[in-house]
């Protein structure tokens, strides 16, 4: 008896695992109620590998996006996929990697994103007469939901080839690198850069509460361009939150605020 209700259920299971793995990715969306911001055309493939030719979310295409489902994941109660997407964006944005949905919630792992820095300022306040270049590249290497940011963080964002430019001069600050983390729900970045223009150190955390905090330094180098030079004594007059310089040169910057 216990032999047929075993045989059975693999049966069963071997059953629903092979509609599983042949079910047109395109039936499969066509079922999904309507997701506000959401568009995705082109879906071809099945449930266990396809693509979709855009994505588009809130207005922004994120381009072609692939994904294979890793088989072994579903043996631990989880829902891992490898993905790729950003072919075509119109954001120039691309990325790689693995994400995934389990009992904890949605997670990542080596996932890699890459965009132009100039696409930052779309985040910015309106009429800040400055340009960026270079290019973002986020590494999640162990990523872990819980709302409203994360329950753990491994990670980094950095900013290579950077440059930036206004009327008051250029300044080329190197590679910019910030290592990521949370720590009790509270993103926390670490961020290092050093030039012949400047060279800084800061720590920033964001906490549940939308509440943030800053603090750090920065030291203007040999290459620093004289007209923003010009410019810092006015800046430590103006705000309180920086200061300087002292006797190393270092200006420091601490504040807090919220979102």
């Amino acid at each position: 008896m216990k032999y047929k209700v075993l045989l059975g259920t693999s049966f069963g299971v071997a059953l629903l695992g092979s509609l599983a793995a042949h079910m047109p990715a395109s039936w499969a969306w066509q079922q999904v109620p309507d997701i506000r911001g959401l568009d995705v055309t082109g879906v071809d493939g099945t449930l266990w590998r396809g693509s979709a030719s855009q994505l588009t979310w809130q207005g922004k295409n994120f381009g072609r996006l692939q994904w294979q489902v890793k088989l072994g994941s579903l043996f631990t109660g989880k829902l891992a996929l490898d993905v790729r997407f950003g072919q075509g964006s119109s954001m120039g944005m691309t990325g790689r990697g693995v994400v995934g949905y389990g009992f904890a919630g949605p997670f990542a792992q080596n996932l890699l994103v890459s965009a132009p820095a100039q696409e930052a300022m779309k985040f910015a306040p309106p009429g800040i007469p400055v340009k960026l270049a270079g290019n973002l590249e986020l590494t999640l290497r162990d990523y872990r939901y819980a709302a409203p940011y994360c329950e753990s963080l491994d990670g980094s964002l950095v900013w290579s080839g950077a440059n930036i430019s206004s009327p008051l001069g250029g300044l080329a600050p190197g590679p910019v690198i910030a290592g990521l983390g949370c720590e009790n729900g509270k993103l926390n970045a670490k961020v290092t850069q050093s030039s012949d223009d400047v060279s800084s150190d800061f720590d920033l955390a964001l906490a549940p509460d939308k509440g943030y905090t800053f603090k750090g330094w920065f030291k203007p180098q040999a290459n620093f361009p004289p007209q923003l030079g010009k410019q810092l004594g006015w800046v430590t007059q103006s705000f309180s939150w920086v200061n300087g310089p002292d006797p190393k040169g270092q200006y420091k910057v601490a504040g807090s605020g919220r979102l």
